[in-house]
């Protein structure tokens, strides 16, 4: 399954405005409740169970990607946000890069086997060469679901 599967134009914020890896999750949660994926009376839970820690973990990766995640019993089912940050945010990344590109993950308690399965699955598509550079190029939603959409998935 592609990225430009997982979310819509309306989940994708370009560019975000973010400085710190909690702006970073703060901006998309806040785009997640704008366009109703999350209740307004769990956005402060879910700050605040990022915040409180293992999150981070593995959530910086390599060559300009973050993807924080959060298993929570506050969704029902997966929900996802992309922000793309040209400047860059610092994730604590394994490369000690800033992440122009940031996959934010929800999911249930109850998947976690399939959001480890699909955390992988979204790392390897946004690893392919140049994309973050494309991404981190582009001036608007639409075209990073566009640049999203001609991705060719390797089988």
């Amino acid at each position: 399954m592609g990225l430009h599967e997982l979310l819509r134009t309306e989940l994708i914020k370009v560019p975000l405005e973010a400085e710190t890896k909690q702006e970073a999750i703060s901006e998309l949660i806040d785009l997640l409740v704008q366009h109703h994926e999350v209740p307004m009376a769990q956005r402060h839970n879910l700050i605040d169970e990022f915040n409180a820690g293992g999150w981070s973990i593995g959530s910086g990766l390599e060559r300009g990607i973050a993807i924080p995640h959060l298993h929570t019993d506050r969704v029902d089912d997966f929900i996802f946000a992309l922000g793309v940050a040209p400047k860059g945010v610092n994730f604590s990344s394994l490369d000690d890069k800033p992440a122009k590109v940031v996959f934010l993950a929800l999911a249930p308690k109850k998947a976690f086997a399939q959001e480890v399965e699909l955390l992988r699955s979204v790392e390897q598509e946004l690893e392919q060469d140049d994309l973050i550079g494309r991404l981190a190029a582009a001036g608007s939603a639409q075209e990073v679901f566009d640049i999203l959409a001609s991705v060719q998935i390797a089988a």
